[in-house]
């Protein structure tokens, strides 16, 4: 009779204690879709303040992917985007690869590798990856050597343009070709390209760049040459959230033999930089760590092309990885926002709360820089609206003051809109053409109007000083 009663106390114990753990399993279930429904809320709000015509977003744990969703004109989670740098990882995965193979030696000075390289004797391939070998940021592989001082960090896309050129060298297949057999198919990346005729079979989504605040389609500019700024190594990979989800995944599980967690350990932390940034950071191979103010250490990677950005995440102490693209460059306004969006959801991610965009951000950043580029472009019209009343406004006894006037607003003036970008910005002229086209139509066209009025003016002013001259000769 006791061991009855005995059993049976126990039977109800086990029957109690169930219904509690599937209570605390259900909460905690309903607790993280609500999470979910909350960083949903959150981004459609952002996605239509913040002006973006689609958005992509995949989050996964190591197993799982627990969200993942699309805003906008993007159809599905499948849908490819052009990268940027975040390419620069999958570039990295391929060099430790390699290393781990024995064919590359991170220490090992590039010249042995690519005989020809300029200045190829004083960089090492791990240089390359955290860009400590003094490249310059705007070089290609037609112009680089070292311009900066080494061992610091100097950000330059020709980094992984020469690594691309190394992975190529030592495995004896081109680029794309190994990323794709190393990379894409062991990973099943099928939405995840290499190049531009593959990106557009999968699906590749239409990208569109800012003209003033207003959003123009436009075809990807995919690099023609090996020697192109942007290459594929450096940031033409195409993806999918949904395969960026599945590849953060490999991180989160050790590597999945596609490299040893050793390899991932030296990529995240061993061989990292320090860069004192608004937010400073941390740069190893292809990932940044951020660390302060957020309660944990987050790595991260962003990209930009002329059409989309991009950004990866991965929380290691959570074993949580984020995944955002976008499809639509708006270097000064969308970009910025986009920016903030991605911490935003990090943020939610660890419990706190997100960044605010607000419904009327986009039109006051925009309103606030079109108008500079309206007074820019209205101090170069004016002159030649009032060309008519120039020559009325000629006394002879001016001669001097006028041609003063002439090389001051129509011949320096003009060449200082010009040199703003590169002297102030320290952006070449051709890179602002591909990123900011407004900006550079702006200053370009400006420039223009305001010489091409100095050289009618001059023109005028000799013509009336001809006259003047004459009449003189003629009343003598």
């Amino acid at each position: 009779m006791k061991k009855r009663k005995y059993l049976s106390t126990v039977i109800i114990m086990i029957v109690i204690l169930s219904m509690i753990i599937c209570s605390s399993l259900s909460v905690g279930a309903v607790t993280n879709q609500m999470n979910y429904k909350t960083v949903d809320e959150y981004l459609q709000s952002c996605v239509e303040n913040a002006h973006i015509p689609a958005l992509s977003i995949t989050i996964v744990d190591k197993d799982n992917v627990l969200f993942s969703s699309c805003y906008g004109e993007c159809d599905d989670c499948d849908t490819p985007f052009v990268l940027g740098s975040v390419s620069k990882s999958f570039t990295a995965v391929c060099v430790m690869q390699l290393v781990e193979q024995g064919k590359i030696d991170l220490e090992e000075k590039i010249s042995a590798y690519l005989p020809n390289a300029a200045d190829g004797d004083k960089i090492t391939v791990s240089q390359l990856l955290n860009h400590t070998g003094g490249l310059g940021e705007h070089q290609t592989l037609e112009n680089y050597h070292i311009i900066n001082k080494q061992s610091e960090h100097h950000y330059a896309n020709v980094n992984y343009s020469l690594l691309g050129k190394i992975i190529e060298k030592v495995s004896g297949l081109s680029y794309e070709e190994y990323v794709t057999k190393n990379i894409f198919e062991p990973l099943d990346l099928s939405h995840t390209a290499a190049t531009q005729k593959e990106s557009v079979n999968n699906g590749l989504i239409d990208g569109y760049t800012d003209y003033w605040g207003i959003q123009v389609k436009r075809s990807h500019k995919y690099p023609t040459s090996e020697n192109d700024w942007i290459t594929a190594p450096a940031g033409y990979l195409s993806s999918s959230t949904n395969d960026l989800g599945r590849y953060l995944q490999m991180y989160l599980n050790g590597g999945e033999g596609i490299i040893s967690n050793q390899s991932i350990d030296k990529m995240f932390y061993r061989d990292t930089v320090y860069v004192e940034d608004d937010v400073p950071f941390w740069y190893g191979y292809g990932w940044a760590t951020v660390k302060e103010p957020l309660s944990e250490p987050v790595l991260r990677h962003s990209g930009l092309v002329e059409t989309g950005t991009s950004c990866v995440f991965i929380l290691p102490e959570s074993g949580i990885g984020v995944a955002i693209t976008t499809n639509v460059n708006d270097y000064f306004v969308t970009n910025e926002m986009m920016d903030s969006l991605g911490w935003g959801v990090i943020l939610m991610l660890l419990g706190e709360s997100p960044n605010e965009i607000t419904d009327n951000t986009y039109l006051l950043n925009h309103l606030r820089i079109d108008l500079i580029m309206l007074a820019v472009f209205v101090v170069a019209v004016l002159p030649l609206c009032f060309l008519p009343r120039y020559r009325k406004s000629l006394k002879k006894n001016q001669k001097v003051r006028k041609v003063i006037s002439i090389v001051i607003y129509h011949f320096i003036l003009p060449i200082f809109i010009l040199l703003i970008v590169p002297v102030f910005f320290q952006t070449p002229l051709w890179v602002a053409k591909a990123f900011v086209p407004d900006v550079f139509i702006t200053i370009v066209l400006s420039s223009a109007l305001l010489f091409v009025t100095g050289i009618i003016k001059t023109i005028i002013l000799i013509r009336f000083l001809s006259e003047a001259k004459n009449s003189i000769f003629q009343s003598v």
